[in-house]
């Protein structure tokens, strides 16, 4: 349980970088994960950062585990990994095409698929949303 006190969480107060390394090399599901609304629209370089604060530390995680953290393990830790998480024909996916490596600070989305719709494509105006918010609305929002 944690508490929301002067602004900071208590789950994360007394946090270190090296966290996710650690919970990864003891076998445990490790999530990335925020409820902090600008950080959560960059889950993929807070797993670089955790991947790269264990590599410093000594504990190899490869860029394969780092995605997980951010795919494959919360569907798992909320025992819906049979149906989404992961690329699988059957199941439920939002899909992100980035321009480079997604753990790289200077890759972008190029192309975003919610529920099977293009509904994001950086060389096509009419397939950009005015905000972030509007991308989880299929068929709806302004575009520009």
């Amino acid at each position: 349980m944690w508490a929301d006190w002067w602004g900071f969480k208590m789950e994360a107060y007394d946090a270190i970088p090296e966290n996710a390394a650690l919970i990864e090399n003891a076998g445990a599901c490790t999530i990335i994960h925020s409820d902090d609304e600008n950080q959560i629209q960059r889950l993929n370089q807070e797993a670089a950062k955790a991947m790269a604060d264990g590599r410093r530390m000594g504990i190899d995680v490869d860029e394969a585990t780092a995605i997980k953290w951010i795919t494959y393990n919360p569907a798992k830790a909320m025992g819906i990994e049979k149906m989404t998480g992961s690329l699988r024909p059957g199941k439920m996916a939002d899909v992100v095409l980035w321009n480079g490596n997604p753990l790289s600070v200077y890759s972008r989305p190029d192309k975003v698929w919610i529920d099977g719709a293009l509904l994001f494509n950086s060389a096509d105006p009419k397939r950009r949303p005015v905000s972030d918010f509007e991308l989880g609305q299929p068929g709806e929002g302004d575009v520009k």
